[in-house]
C-alpha cells in the first residue's frame, strides 16, 4: 500500500481548487453561469476581441480593431496590422502567454488562430477567432 507522502501528487490532482473563477452568460440561456480556469480566461480575451477599441468608458486601450481589417484586402500589411492587434489582446492579459499565432482568410471572414498557454497551470490549448462581415464568433 501507497504512504501519504507517495500519493502528494495524486492528491494535489484531486483536489485542486481552481485558479480563476467568473462569470458568464455568453452562450449560456441557463445557470449556472460560473465559468473557471481556462474556460474563463479564453472567455475574457474573446469578449476583448469582441469590444471594439475605444469603447470601454475609461479603459481607452481596451478591445480589438480586428473588425475593422474585414474589408480591407488581406495582404501582408493587414495581416500584420492583425497579428499585432491580436498579440497586444492576448498580453494585456498576465493569465496566458502567446506561443503561436496565425491569420488566414476564408470568404469574408479573418481567423486569428493562437496557441496559448495558460498561467499557472501551464496548460496548452487552442483558441480561434473569426471575424465575418456579419459578426464574431469563437471556438
Amino acid at each position: 500500500m501507497a504512504t501519504p507522502n507517495q500519493l502528494g501528487p495524486i492528491k494535489q490532482i484531486l483536489n485542486t481548487k481552481p485558479y480563476f473563477i467568473g462569470f458568464n452568460t455568453v452562450g449560456q440561456p441557463n445557470p449556472p453561469y460560473t465559468l473557471t480556469d481556462v474556460t474563463l480566461v479564453k472567455r475574457d480575451i474573446t469578449n476583448q476581441f469582441n469590444t471594439p477599441m475605444g469603447s470601454r468608458v475609461m479603459l481607452p486601450n481596451f478591445g480589438s480593431n480586428i473588425q475593422n481589417y474585414v474589408f480591407e484586402p488581406f495582404d501582408d500589411t493587414t495581416k500584420n496590422l492583425i497579428v499585432q492587434d491580436a498579440t497586444n489582446v492576448v498580453q494585456s492579459d498576465p493569465r496566458v502567454q502567446l506561443v503561436s499565432i496565425d491569420v488566414f482568410q476564408s470568404g469574408q471572414a479573418l481567423t486569428v488562430a493562437m496557441v496559448l498557454l495558460f498561467q499557472p497551470q501551464a496548460i496548452t490549448d487552442s483558441l480561434f477567432v473569426s471575424f465575418s462581415t456579419t459578426d464574431a464568433q469563437t471556438y
